[in-house]
């Protein structure tokens, strides 16, 4: 049995797994920043809410692209957009590991486990954009044959 990796069922679902990451995330910093901080930073006395509930609303839009990707008939770009804003949150994922003020270990091992995913689910879909632009090509040369 052959399972396709790069395939758009597969690229579906990896965005709508990252839909519930970012709900979770996104909804808690912006409607519970007060439970964000105290899961991530813990050691703070008083957090920067305004700040949590700003990179909650990033996280919302995430999330509303990665939808679009899941419900779009043609999911192609959406998954470029994806990708693009994967890729691009990732030296800010790194950056704010290491300065991440008031984490614990183990807070701060969930934040840099973001780069890595960030990178994993970044290059896939940007893969999957390419595998699919590549075999809309070979249909229109099919086509015209």
């Amino acid at each position: 049995m052959h399972v396709e990796l790069f395939s758009e069922k597969n690229g579906r679902l990896a965005c709508l797994m990252l839909v519930f990451v970012d709900l979770f995330l996104g909804g808690s910093a912006v409607f519970f920043p007060y439970f964000y901080s105290e899961l991530l930073h813990p050691g703070l006395a008083n957090p920067p809410i305004d700040f949590i509930m700003r990179t909650g609303i990033l996280w919302l839009v995430f999330a509303f692209f990665q939808f679009m990707a899941v419900i779009s008939k043609n999911p192609r770009n959406w998954f470029l957009i994806v990708a693009v804003v994967r890729l691009m949150d990732v030296p800010a994922d790194i950056i704010y590991g290491i300065m991440a003020l008031g984490a614990t270990l183990i807070s701060r091992l969930m934040i840099l486990s973001a780069p890595l995913l960030n990178t994993i689910f970044g290059i896939y879909l940007y893969k999957l954009f390419k595998k699919l632009g590549d075999n809309r090509s070979e249909r229109l040369v099919e086509h015209k044959i």
